[in-house]
């Protein structure tokens, strides 16, 4: 996990730096709605479920298990941060 939380402080980092025409001349790309690239993307996904039944289980139980972590996350900061406002506000 703190090798995830480096890996975005130093890209952060690095992106800070970077001139804004680093990637070159814009590319032109078709003009597509948020929902026409969910459908896309869904019915690829479905396509790939049904012959990887086995993957896309274990998919979304990682899936699920992330949410859960991050969760777990948010609600420890929240906490951590409740508790140094209180030891702040009781000097």
């Amino acid at each position: 996990m703190m090798f995830l939380i480096r890996a975005c402080f130093w890209l952060a980092v690095v992106s800070v730096f970077v001139p804004k025409d680093f990637a070159g001349a814009d590319i032109a790309l078709p003009e597509m709605t948020v929902a026409e690239n969910a459908i896309d993307a869904s019915g690829a996904v479905s396509d790939w479920c049904e012959n990887n039944s086995e993957l896309c289980r274990a998919g979304e139980e990682a899936a699920r298990l992330g949410g859960f972590l991050a969760e777990m996350a948010v609600d420890r900061i929240e906490t951590a941060i409740e508790e140094r406002e209180t030891a702040a506000s009781t000097r």
